[in-house]
């Protein structure tokens, strides 16, 4: 199944998007608790994309997601400011901090996060969850 998705990115517009996105997962076959995982990692890159790629302004913002047995893809696209993945610091524990840990909780849930920096503007980031079989 294909969920594609082609929206203005506005600060108000992030819960939309994350939830239509958590309804198509549901809607197709996911646990309810992979997708509440899913659904944040999809809230902290949009709220990242929002904050840096656009800088609290809105922005055009493409997501594209597939389902299968095996996985679940994710593709978001903008179009603003591009991502430089080597220059963020891991956060650290023990100091505590009100932001800085969306892409490390991403990475604790998904198991592949690639970055594609080629686009002309922007930077387009790949989700994969791969599903457990019974078995």
């Amino acid at each position: 199944m294909i969920l594609k998705l082609s929206e203005k990115l506005s600060i108000d517009k992030i819960s939309e998007l994350r939830s239509r996105l958590k309804n198509f997962l549901i809607s197709n076959g996911l646990e309810s608790e992979t997708a509440d995982d899913i659904e944040l990692v999809i809230s902290e890159m949009l709220t990242n994309i929002y904050r840096h790629s656009y800088k609290g302004n809105e922005g055009d913002v493409v997501i594209n997601a597939n389902i299968d047995d095996e996985k679940v893809y994710i593709s978001i696209r903008d179009f603003g400011e591009k991502f430089a993945p080597t220059e963020i610091n891991k956060p650290k524990p023990e100091v505590l901090a009100d932001h800085g840990y969306g892409l490390y909780i991403a990475s604790q849930i998904m198991d592949k996060i690639e970055y594609i920096l080629s686009h002309e503007s922007g930077t387009e980031v790949i989700l994969t969850k791969y599903l457990k079989k019974n078995g």
